[in-house]
């Protein structure tokens, strides 16, 4: 699974940059860049997708990753196996890294597959090249791949920095609805 990873502290060097609405297409999933500028691939595959923009103490970051995900058989159930996945990330380095603020776990209905939404917002203490402890706030999909139920999605859209961003929520309710997962 993937939560503090999905906001990048840190920038590959050299990385492609994709133009806002550009389309990235996998065998598995499909979507379109975010609007903004300079965007960069940070990682790109069959089974993932991220991209990430900014500075150090202020960077976007969105990504679609595939991953095995265990059994479920209800709403209940499939939200306490999230809410279990997420609690395992962090900085095993540095375990003290985030301090979570908030977060809220909701089954969905939004697509023909099981899904949770999820939100989070923590404070970074140690992001990369920032002077001060940063806001990491975190909108996202957890679903169950249309192919293939043992496949979790993790469909991801952040935002790191000294403010909370006030628009965020749209911003990545726009990137949310237009990942389409496909079967290869």
């Amino acid at each position: 699974m993937l939560l503090a990873g999905a906001a990048t502290s840190g920038f590959t060097a050299h990385a492609e940059e994709v133009a806002s609405g550009e389309r990235i297409t996998t065998p598995y999933m499909s979507l379109s860049v975010p609007a903004g500028a300079g965007w960069q691939v940070q990682r790109r595959s069959d089974t993932a997708i991220a991209l990430a923009r900014g500075e150090a103490d202020n960077s976007f970051a969105v990504a679609a990753l595939l991953s095995r995900m265990g059994p479920a058989d209800s709403p209940e159930e499939y939200e306490a196996l999230i809410e279990q996945a997420v609690a395992k990330d962090g900085d095993p380095a540095n375990p003290d890294r985030y301090r979570l603020l908030e977060q809220s776990v909701k089954y969905s209905n939004e697509r023909p597959y099981p899904c949770v939404r999820y939100t989070a917002t923590s404070e970074d203490r140690a992001a990369r090249g920032a002077t001060v402890p940063l806001f990491l706030e975190l909108h996202g999909l957890y679903c169950r791949h249309p192919a293939d139920p043992s496949i979790g999605v993790t469909i991801m859209y952040s935002h790191r920095g000294v403010t909370r961003h006030p628009h965020l929520a749209e911003d990545a309710e726009a990137y949310l609805r237009d990942v389409v997962l496909t079967t290869p």
